[in-house]
């Protein structure tokens, strides 16, 4: 009778270890899509301001990861504009004086973003460049500096690459 008791009690041991342990990984799924939509909704409104703000938007890419290891989001986007017609040059000059495309790459402390990497490039005159900036916790500015156009692809594939 005593080894009956004994085989009992190891198995509802087992039982409450396994039951624990799946309701562990379904917390952990349930975080990692939660963090997941998160950076999705985020990564769209800011897509939206952005696109929002310039008339001569032509077409752009906007991809998204949440990054675990770091406990942030980033958003990659990428945006080509159209060349400014008589009416447009008039009306906002300045916008017109921009780049041709514009590709960036924020992190978002909270629901506020910040350009961690942004390189714009002018198709006339085939000119590219690009700045990475670093900012303190409190989100301001401590430092940036010019880098090479061509070092942008592989800095963008290390960060937005999925990764298991």
């Amino acid at each position: 009778m005593k080894g009956r008791g004994t085989q009992a009690a190891v198995f509802a041991a087992v039982a409450g270890v396994a039951f624990g342990g799946f309701l562990a990984v379904r917390f952990v799924k349930a975080e990692r899509l939660r963090l997941e939509t998160e950076c999705r909704a985020l990564t769209k409104a800011l897509d939206k301001t952005v696109r929002a703000r310039s008339p001569r938007f032509f077409e752009g890419i906007v991809e998204h990861r949440y990054d675990r290891e770091a406990g942030r989001c980033l958003a990659s986007l990428e945006y080509h504009y159209k060349p400014c017609n008589a009416a447009l040059l008039k009306k906002t000059p300045l916008l017109c004086t921009g780049p041709d495309a514009d590709i960036a790459i924020y992190v978002f402390n909270g629901e506020n973003a910040s350009p961690l990497f942004i390189c714009e490039r002018t198709y006339a005159t085939g000119e590219a460049s690009c700045t990475e900036s670093v900012y303190g916790n409190d989100g301001s500015l401590l430092s940036s500096r010019e880098f090479p156009p061509d070092h942008f692809p592989a800095i963008k594939a290390e960060l937005l690459a999925a990764k298991p």
